[in-house]
């Protein structure tokens, strides 16, 4: 049953974002995702160095990423997503139903992905972000330390 509420959730939340895609309604000016996680801020969450330039790509006034490799599979991913009001509640209804533990100072609406703490979510007003982070070890303070960076830099 799990599984099944799992993936329930997965095509919930991609018609969400399919949905706000499609939204006619004005979105906010395009924002460098590489500004909101900068390379210092992958090395200090991977431990490690890293290989930049970064990837960067963005849809204008939609969706951005940025992504930061280190050694062999070692990676720091940040997706930006504007929603639209109707589609922001559809997120927070199914972010209330996910794992909070340890995520004070990232805003109302964050959550864990799952249990393995290697995906972070969360929405600042209607500009949601989710990091995800490969590496050895327990990521789960790196990826912390990483989202509140991202937070507070967004406006």
């Amino acid at each position: 049953m799990r599984r099944r509420a799992a993936c329930t959730a997965a095509v919930v939340f991609a018609s969400v974002l399919s949905a706000s895609a499609q939204s006619k309604t004005a979105a906010p000016a395009t924002v460098d995702p590489c500004a909101l996680l900068t390379k210092d801020d992958a090395a200090a969450a991977l431990g490690e160095p890293v290989a930049g330039p970064p990837q960067s790509k963005s849809m204008p006034g939609q969706a951005a990423m940025c992504e930061y490799t280190g050694s062999g599979l070692h990676r720091i991913h940040l997706n930006l997503i504007f929603l639209d009001a109707s589609s922001a509640a559809i997120y927070k209804a199914m972010c209330a139903q996910k794992k909070k533990d340890g995520l004070t100072g990232l805003g109302e609406t964050s959550c864990w992905y799952n249990d393995k703490h290697e995906e972070l979510q969360a929405l600042k007003g209607q500009q949601f972000f989710s990091i995800e982070l490969r590496r050895n070890g327990d990521p789960t303070e790196a990826i912390k330390a990483a989202a509140r960076k991202v937070f507070e830099r967004l406006k």
